[in-house]
């Protein structure tokens, strides 16, 4: 997908961010690009048009701060774009003045969204613009046909938080905006039955999108910690719920709906940034609907939730309303992977983590208590207690980072190295104190208290890879004992349920060897006419190594 790189305010930009090396990917190869111009006016931004959907794939804009008056007033004259029905006019136009059956071929007219349920729904919002680069939001080419209640309640309900995050935006800079469609395979409107008699028009012309996303870029003139990023994307539906994301999980999500790679903005725009944790916090506390409604409690603890409440709503015998002081919430997870890739996004997006708490062994196992919790394709449930993140020494969540291999944190505007909250359960399946998660607290290896004494914990995920004693790729780690030092010289781990144990490398990554040490850029893990794994290491010796 094309990147949004440079303010579009001018024709000849807008031409150069769409013929200079971005060539859309993972979308309609044939989509148009249009560069949407109003009557005298200049180029106010960039749309990429399907004529096949005949909806936009995507509108590329800036935010713009300068409007005296906080109108966001609608206009009647919805336009179209004559030169995708092959017109010599680059500007948008008034459907009236063309032939209506020329223009369908290609794209999307008026009547194609009356009396259908659909809002013809901005990509580019009125409401950003001013004057007539509002009046420019207002063509087809910048709609596409979204949910009345999704349009006009929860995607304006996010509109407007960013609009209040950027005109709030006390650092001078520029918020780059791109808003885009996922198009659904076979469902179009308008639709044969629903509202119109046979053969009263054109039916089943213009696709509804599954998905609607929105991606942020702020990149502040003065001071680069103050620059920031975030995206959020929903449903199409009338009881949609929107989801915040890093720019990055948006682009990961994207990849997956679109079956392609995906990179909106063309580094992520600082999305590692402490500010941009602090806005996605912000929203999600603020806008993203709470998950109380996908919670379940047990019998008991309903009756006693039920009983409080009408107890004490009794005013002549209680004085004060019922207050809630603590409270068990745990989750459960088909797999570690699972677990690992929510807690992440949960400890970035609400300042929570779901620590381990209950012993998870793989797919064998004697212990009763886990063989009830089996699977039916035999694997095994993670079952995870959720409670606030405290990180000492951070101000940021503690996450792990592919590029140096690790957990980090910030403090302030420093990176640092962090020991997530992740577990209370140790490598023999003891839980930790109440006042002691695993950690590596001072040490090289992760361990905690126990009542009674301290024990090993297993290093969180990503999962350790063996070294393997014969030619070929070692096997993973178990989850529950992954790669890590136990008290040993070196770096090892159980690769089965039998106690079979490697020497292992703590990521399954071929820049990763023996004992936290990491290959040289120029020469990753291979065989190099051995009959195992090396490379040459970043402190100029060598070492064995996990993957090739």
């Amino acid at each position: 997908m094309p990147v949004w790189a440079k303010v579009v305010d001018s024709f000849s930009e807008c031409r150069e961010f769409f013929y200079k090396d971005t060539e859309p990917q993972g979308m309609d190869q044939n989509a148009m690009k249009i560069c949407q111009q109003f009557e005298f006016g200049g180029s106010f931004y960039a749309s990429l048009y399907s004529t096949f959907h005949r909806i936009p794939l995507y509108s590329a804009f800036t935010y713009d701060n300068t409007c005296t008056h906080s109108g966001g007033e609608r206009s009647s004259q919805w336009k179209i774009e004559p030169q995708l029905s092959g017109m010599s006019s680059d500007k948008m136009e008034l459907e009236a003045g063309y032939n209506r059956d020329t223009l369908k071929d290609k794209q999307a007219v008026n009547e194609d969204y009356g009396y259908t349920g659909y809002d013809r729904g901005h990509l580019n919002p009125n409401s950003f613009q001013c004057e007539d680069g509002r009046d420019a939001t207002f063509t087809l080419t910048n709609s596409a046909p979204m949910d009345a209640c999704f349009n006009q309640v929860h995607w304006k309900h996010w509109e407007e938080a960013v609009k209040l995050i950027l005109k709030k935006e006390d650092s001078p800079g520029t918020a780059y905006i791109v808003t885009g469609t996922v198009p659904s395979k076979h469902y179009r409107i308008p639709r044969q039955g629903e509202f119109d008699p046979p053969n009263s028009r054109d039916f089943y012309r213009v696709t509804v999108p599954t998905h609607i996303w929105s991606a942020v870029c702020f990149t502040s003139d003065v001071d680069d910690e103050k620059s920031f990023s975030f995206g959020y994307i929903g449903l199409n539906q009338p009881d949609s719920k929107i989801h915040v994301k890093t720019v990055p999980q948006l682009n990961h999500e994207l990849s997956q709906l679109y079956h392609s790679n995906v990179q909106v903005f063309v580094d992520d725009c600082y999305s590692s940034k402490p500010k941009s944790e602090k806005v996605i916090q912000s929203l999600y506390r603020r806008i993203q609907l709470p998950i109380s409604d996908k919670l379940t409690m047990s019998e008991e603890t309903l009756n006693l939730f039920h009983t409080a409440v009408t107890l004490f709503d009794d005013k002549q015998t209680a004085v004060k309303r019922p207050r809630l002081t603590s409270a068990t919430i745990e989750g459960v997870f088909s797999s570690a992977e699972a677990w690992f890739e929510s807690t992440e996004t949960m400890k970035y997006v609400s300042m929570s983590t779901c620590v381990q708490s209950q012993p998870y062994t793989g797919p064998v196992s004697s212990h009763t208590e886990l063989k009830n919790r089996e699977l039916p394709d035999g694997s095994q449930e993670l079952v995870c207690s959720l409670i606030p993140e405290v990180e000492e020494g951070c101000t940021s969540s503690c996450l792990y980072k592919e590029e140096v291999l690790g957990y980090r944190c910030y403090l302030h505007s420093s990176e640092l190295s962090c020991s997530p909250q992740y577990s209370i359960i140790t490598v023999s399946g003891t839980k930790c104190r109440s006042d002691h998660t695993c950690g590596t607290h001072g040490y090289r290896y992760y361990w905690c208290y126990t009542d009674s004494s301290w024990d090993y914990c297993s290093p969180p995920l990503p999962i350790g890879k063996g070294v393997g004693t014969k030619k070929g790729n070692g096997k993973h780690c178990r989850s529950n004992h992954n790669c890590g030092w136990y008290g040993a010289k070196y770096t090892w781990c159980y690769t089965d349920y039998n106690n079979h144990w490697d020497h292992c490398c703590s990521v399954d990554d071929r820049f990763s060897a023996l004992n936290g040490r990491t290959c040289k850029s120029d020469h990753p893990c291979d065989y190099y006419g051995e009959n195992y794994l090396w490379c040459w290491t970043k402190d100029d010796t060598w070492d064995y190594c996990c993957t090739q």
